[in-house]
């Protein structure tokens, strides 16, 4: 290399990064005008000569004195070299370690290696025993920065500093500290290590648009399988927020068997105590499977509940097999008016099955004649409804469920029976309609907007109400529905079902509507007897008979089935029920300090949104501290008020919202800070995410164990950053010695050849 920088005054990679430029006042076609012309007056010169020496070397002769005028006129043009220095510009690389606790999930290396993704980042950056790994390859090329990342991006020195134990995982957020900290140097990479389980935050699209306005390619390294072998997974719980004592609750579990064919039990639980479990059996063609888990509360308060799958025999994930939520039981009693349009014993029995459990709060309005009604249970701020049917939306919006027994269409108002429609679609309220001689079709609602609502389709010219005897028969849909279980073992509520008493009396209707759930039946010619469905916000049931006293009269005085059954079916008509003051939170379990969301609708008394309103959510945490935090409307949703609050401590937090000035019982909701499972839900590698980010910013993904690959990359734009950087300089290159030694040698060369041939 010193010989070479003697004979050209630069070293060797220059030329290969340089420029070449020309100095010369003269224009660069001018010049290579004047160098045609010179060879052709050569040649010219030179013709004459072909006749005194050989073909042979008349060509080296004209070859050469062509070679000289070529160095000639690269000298007259002045040329110099525009070069830059690369190693006077230092360029950085960040390197991001995935220490989330799905990192610790032992299948990075495929199915059959025992290795865990953490680990095995980990080797990929140090090189384990040999030392030869990814920070030693880039040592020299480039400086590196590296990062553990998980709800935070932080430096350290080594990855032998990290571990996987971050609770959750914010790409978004650590990707942008990242980017703001090394704001002020030129970053040639970003290189990430990771499994791609964002758990939280902004998304990884956004994420990687901040690299690509900088202009930054982000290489990222996958580790994991997609899925994780031979894993059980509780991957979603749907269950209600909100619900009242003794209410049947019912709770959507979707899991996941990935590599495991044996059947699993899902069992529920609050505490160490078992309140349900359900054998699952695996399907083929599909790793998913969703079933329902019923249980009845108790008890009052927030409680929290826990889905799990017993972990099974050589299962490669065994934290997400279990998933918490909480509910808040109410106490309150449930207001229900039930209007019935002549005394009879399916009023009398009804209503006493639920006036006889204090959760609920029966108003029985019952027609006399003449229009007057006979109230009862009413208090005293319903005074209005001696009048009969409630006339106003705030009258009748009191209430969470409607029963109308036998009483025909024409008696409501147009206004009345639009309220009703009203009622179910937008406050969320339950609608029941019984069979009776003026009830359905044969009362005159097939063309008002409650015959639309019911879950039945009926007709004015439908027959009459006919009061056979006949036996109710559990459809399919009725055997898993909540309204209908009696107990809560399958077989046994089948049992029971196949020995109720007969039933009195059928309102004929002409079938289900599509959506519509059919639960019972008669047994002789299968016509609808209960048939439900959601409707709007709320719920609305159909019971075609007249005579389900005859269950009650026909039994033992011990046995509450009638009861029973009357009061899950009103229970399950109010889940949608909307109240005036609501509170809730984004999710049911939270990690310490991550933030929680309080959100509040907070409705006027005919349930209009209330926009101007002072709302204070008021958080106890598990020490007893309280700590009032003022909800914000949030201008985007109607009534809609909210606020963020950071936990600091593990255990049970207890939110109540109240509103100033507003004559309403808090809404209370809660929350559970524990140590968290999120990370191993759905904890299998997200290659479709982590390849979008890559190619979204021109970066390369790659997967483990072939993560060498990123070495040539990260080195290639380190160089590029560094040529983008550097400070250009300009040098000459016309007296160079080794042209002057080549224009030597080729004179000398000319001579040598003009002697032997002869000439002068």
């Amino acid at each position: 290399m010193t010989l070479v920088k003697l004979l050209t005054k630069l070293p060797p990679g220059a030329f290969l990064d340089g420029e070449l430029l020309f100095e010369s006042p003269l224009p660069g076609e001018v010049r290579f005008l004047l160098f045609a012309s010179a060879i052709a007056a050569l040649w010219y010169v030179y013709r004459g000569m072909q006749k005194r020496v050989s073909r042979k070397a008349y060509r080296w002769l004209l070859g050469l004195r062509i070679a000289v005028l070529a160095i000639l006129f690269f000298i007259l043009g002045l040329p110099a070299l525009r070069t830059t220095n690369p190693d006077d510009h230092a360029v950085f690389t960040a390197v991001l370690l995935d220490s989330s606790r799905s990192m610790s999930i032992t299948d990075a290396g495929g199915i059959e290696a025992e290795l865990k993704r953490f680990d095995a980042a980990k080797s990929v950056l140090d090189g384990g025993d040999d030392g030869t790994g990814l920070l030693s390859e880039l040592e020299g090329r480039t400086s590196t920065v590296l990062y553990r990342f998980d709800q935070h991006a932080t430096r350290v020195a080594a990855p032998g500093d990290a571990t996987p134990t971050g609770s959750t995982t914010n790409l978004f957020r650590c990707v942008r500290e990242m980017e703001s900290e090394l704001r002020a140097l030129p970053l040639a990479s970003v290189v990430m290590l990771t499994d791609g389980c964002s758990n939280e935050g902004g998304s990884a699209e956004d994420a990687a648009k901040l690299l690509q306005a900088r202009g930054v390619p982000l290489h990222i390294a996958g580790f994991g399988n997609e899925p994780p072998p031979r894993d059980y997974e509780v991957v979603r719980v749907v269950a209600p927020r909100r619900v009242r004592r003794n209410t049947d609750v019912e709770v959507l579990v979707t899991v996941r068997h990935t590599d495991l064919t044996d059947p699993f039990d899902l069992r529920l639980l609050r505490g160490e105590t078992l309140l349900a479990t359900q054998q699952i059996v695996p399907t083929q063609g599909s790793d998913l499977k969703r079933v329902r888990v019923s249980f009845t509360p108790d008890h009052d308060g927030t409680a929290v509940y826990r889905i799990e799958i017993p972990l099974a025999e050589g299962e490669s994930v065994t934290e997400n097999n279990i998933r918490e939520f909480s509910i808040d039981i109410q106490d309150d009693r449930l207001p229900v008016l039930y209007v019935e349009g002549s005394p009879r014993k399916e009023y009398r029995f009804l209503r006493r099955a639920l006036f006889r459990d204090p959760n609920f709060r029966v108003v029985g309005l019952l027609r006399l004649g003449n229009d007057r009604f006979y109230v009862q249970g009413a208090n005293e701020n319903e005074v209005h409804l001696t009048g009969g049917f409630p006339r106003t939306r705030d009258e009748l919006f009191r209430f969470q469920a409607v029963i109308l027994g036998d009483i025909e269409a024409s008696y409501f108002t147009g206004e009345q029976i639009e309220m009703l429609d009203e009622f179910v679609r937008d406050r969320g309220g339950g609608l029941l309609m019984l069979g009776g001689v003026n009830s359905f079709g044969h009362g005159g609602y097939a063309k008002t907007p409650v015959g639309a609502l019911l879950p039945v389709r009926i007709s004015p010219i439908d027959a009459p109400y006919s009061d056979e005897h006949y036996a109710p028969k559990l459809t399919e849909d009725g055997l898993d529905h909540p309204v209908m279980q009696l107990v809560p073992d399958d077989e046994e509520n089948r049992r029971m079902w196949s020995t109720m008493p007969r039933l009195i009396g059928i309102t004929p209707v002409r079938g289900v509507k599509p959506g519509a759930r059919l639960l019972i039946v008669d047994e002789k010619e299968d016509r609808p007897v209960l048939a439900v469905q959601k409707y709007g916000g709320g719920r609305v049931a159909a019971f075609t008979s007249g005579g389900s006293w005859y269950w009650q009269v026909s039994m033992q005085a011990s046995n509450e089935f009638h009861e029973k059954f009357w009061k899950q079916l009103v229970r399950w008509l109010v889940l949608g029920a909307r109240d005036h003051l609501t509170a809730e939170t984004d999710a049911d379990t939270y990690a310490r300090q991550s933030p929680v969301t309080i959100r509040s609708t907070v409705l006027h008394r005919d349930l209009r949104p209330n926009n101007d309103a002072d709302v204070v959510a008021t958080v106890t945490d598990p020490l007893g501290n309280d700590e009032d935090v003022p909800m914000d409307w949030i201008l985007s949703e109607e009534g809609v008020y909210e606020c963020r609050y950071i936990p600091e401590e593990e255990g049970n937090y207890d939110v109540s919202v109240t509103v100033n000035g507003m004559e309403a019982e808090p809404a209370t909701t809660g929350f559970l800070v524990a140590e968290p499972f999120v990370e191993f839900s759905n904890a299998g590698l997200k290659r479709d995410l982590l390849k979008g980010m890559a190619e979204m910013t021109n970066g390369r993904y790659v997967e483990y164990p072939d993560v060498a690959e990123l070495a040539d990359a990260v080195r290639e734009d380190a160089r590029r950053a560094q040529l983008a950087g550097a400070v250009g300089t300009k040098q000459p290159i016309w007296d160079m010695p080794l042209l002057y030694i080549l224009l030597l040698g080729l004179m000398t060369a000319e001579w040598i050849v003009r002697r032997r041939s002869g000439l002068a």
